[in-house]
């Protein structure tokens, strides 16, 4: 008797913990889909609680029944055969006719979430490129002439109109609080030079806050390390964005001789004298790389090498040294290992030094 109740009370505490788990606020995990900031992330959100609430309820409901039979039609000492019973049309018509109405309380809401997130963007909607590479995200805005790296600057209360695809494999744009997932799949251009149509995904942000997102498709060695931030500004503030952008602040070329430079002038000559320019682009300056991230602005960025490392000035510096030591796979070069088809930079340390402390005062 003492054994079946520990092994009740042991289950009973197993219950109580995973409940205790399940019902934490949520706000505190960066990447929870419980707490959307945009409406295509709501509408998601409503279709999952509406299949949980009813799914939950059948569960109970059928948990219910089940423990009635068990106890109440249980063998008994002396019982009769019991009879039997070959159908029962009202019964059968009952759990055919419910099914179906719970069916259609779920799929209902669904498919019209479905439809609002297929619908056209509106006219003055925000147009963003988003193109997935091994293994970091770009952001490319058309209309704005702008092009940045794995930190997408969004204005709150105008919509947006995302434009998903991929430079090499399969990768999928996910950012839970906004809403997704997007597959963003190659684009290879067909035979008469035309680029297949990308994904889209459309939404309008409501709050302004900074919100960390993930590729959700496995796509190689470093999959678990390309990380994007999102980061929901004033519209305001996001009109005054762009131009910082197309006219970053950049030190020019010093005119002092080399003893009297300072460490950031002196990491901007060796960045603009060596093989960091033929992958990176830095705007008012000749780096004008297509290859690897656009390095404007840098020193805002939260993280080095897409979510690998937080943007500290050390950690910048061993991202240059050796990237591979914090990201495997990476196919950027260290200053003395090869990667990506790419020889090393051969960068010193002070070199590499100089460069980090460039590349974080560029804000």
């Amino acid at each position: 008797m003492r054994s079946t109740a520990t092994r009740w009370g042991s289950a009973a505490a197993l219950l109580a913990v995973a409940a205790c788990a399940a019902c934490t606020g949520g706000t505190e995990f960066v990447q929870t889909t419980f707490h959307p900031v945009s409406e295509y992330g709501a509408s998601q959100n409503r279709t999952f609680v509406n299949t949980f609430v009813w799914t939950m309820g059948i569960l109970a409901l059928v948990s219910v029944l089940l423990l009635y039979v068990i106890v109440r039609f249980r063998e008994r000492p002396g019982q009769p055969r019991p009879k039997q019973i070959h159908g029962n049309t009202m019964l059968e018509i009952t759990w055919t006719f419910v099914p179906a109405v719970i069916v259609m309380f779920i799929a209902v809401p669904a498919i019209g979430g479905v439809f609002e997130a297929q619908r056209r963007a509106a006219d003055d909607a925000l147009e963003v490129e988003v193109i997935g590479h091994q293994w970091w995200w770009e952001f490319r805005y058309p209309v704005e002439g702008v092009v940045t790296a794995n930190q997408l600057v969004l204005p709150v209360g105008r919509e947006v109109h995302l434009r998903i695809r991929s430079a090499d494999v399969v990768h999928s744009f996910w950012v839970p609080r906004i809403g997704g997932k997007r597959d963003a799949m190659p684009q290879p251009r067909t035979a008469d030079g035309e680029r297949p149509r990308p994904n889209h995904m459309i939404f309008t942000v409501d709050e302004v806050g900074q919100y960390r997102g993930q590729c959700a498709e496995f796509c190689g060695e470093a999959h678990a390390i390309m990380a994007t931030h999102a980061l929901a500004v004033s519209p305001e503030e996001f009109e005054a964005w762009i131009p910082t952008m197309k006219d970053a602040p950049a030190p020019q070329a010093a005119t002092v001789p080399a003893a009297r430079e300072t460490v950031e002038e002196q990491g901007m000559r060796i960045f603009l004298s060596k093989a960091c320019i033929a992958c990176h682009t830095v705007a008012n300056t000749t780096a004008k790389g297509q290859v690897g991230p656009s390095l404007t602005r840098f020193g805002a960025r939260p993280t080095v090498g897409a979510g690998a490392a937080a943007s500290t000035a050390a950690n910048v510096e061993q991202w240059i040294r050796d990237p591979q030591s914090m990201k495997a796979g990476v196919l950027m070069p260290g200053s003395q290992a090869a990667a990506g088809g790419f020889p090393p930079t051969g960068l010193t340390d002070d070199e590499v030094r100089a460069v980090a402390a460039w590349l974080v005062s560029l804000r």
